[in-house]
């Protein structure tokens, strides 16, 4: 039988008793942790429930500046390019946050129906900006450039993509296994930027122009909701949920 020594009284413990207290402890920090919290979710086969939020995500202040790019640095027509990391709408609506409800309790089953949500390439820019996929779900890549351009995402969870496209009506279907946050440029283009948002729930939607949105379907109770953008950071409110809808208004002001 194997032993260790432990401190400098030399007293012998069996080897495999000190490999049992080490397993042990691997269990119970397992155990703990946060990822097992997903485990004690509930999955319904229908809706999760009737509840809405809608909102308005606004910005006070004066929005960072943009920048223009030479269309021809693109392709011929492509005009000029103008490329700005925050777009507010005059009535101080705020365009691209993702409104995403954290860590819900109660979720439907993935819909293998789903449509594939689309990241086009237009005029050496990406379109949408930002947008959401669940994971297992198709996002269709395509291009609608008549020049090339190569995607790459800058994924942690997921494994790194980074693949060409060298003509308009091009595309690719692609999936993700884990939820994260990640970064799609074009190394060609270096101005190119998206961000795609993976969740393993259909809890989230993307402000528009005028800063609306709306997440339905959700459970009764206290939902904690993040509005993330991503050049301005994040935000958090908590919102309870019933039958019906309940209005969430945000506003990201300048130097917060």
């Amino acid at each position: 039988m194997a032993f260790v020594e432990v401190s400098t009284r030399r007293i012998l413990i069996p080897l495999a008793f000190v490999a049992s207290l080490l397993l042990q402890c691997a269990c119970d920090e397992k155990a703990a942790s946060p990822s097992t919290q997903t485990a004690r979710r509930v999955v319904t086969t229908g809706p999760a429930g009737t509840g809405v939020i809608r909102g308005t995500v606004s910005f006070r202040g004066t929005a960072p500046g943009g920048e223009e790019v030479d269309g021809a640095r693109c392709h011929a027509g492509a005009g000029k390019i103008r490329v700005s990391p925050v777009e507010v709408a005059p009535g101080g609506g705020l365009k691209d946050v993702m409104v995403y409800v954290k860590d819900p309790s109660t979720v439907p089953a993935v819909d293998e129906r789903l449509a594939a949500p689309v990241l086009d390439q237009v005029y050496c820019q990406y379109t949408p900006r930002v947008l959401g996929v669940r994971v297992g779900q198709v996002l269709r890549v395509k291009s609608s450039d008549p020049t090339m351009h190569n995607v790459h995402t800058l994924s942690d969870r997921n494994p790194r993509l980074n693949f060409g496209m060298t003509g308009a009506g091009q595309s690719r279907d692609v999936s993700f296994a884990a939820p994260e946050q990640f970064t799609v440029r074009c190394d060609v283009h270096p101005w190119m930027s998206a961000t795609v948002y993976v969740f393993d729930h259909p809890f989230f939607a993307v402000s528009g122009a005028d800063g609306a949105f709306e997440i339905a379907g959700l459970p009764p109770g206290e939902q904690e909701l993040v509005f993330s953008h991503p050049f301005l950071g994040e935000r958090t409110r908590k919102v309870t949920v019933a039958d019906g809808a309940v209005t969430a208004d945000v506003t990201f002001e300048k130097g917060q």
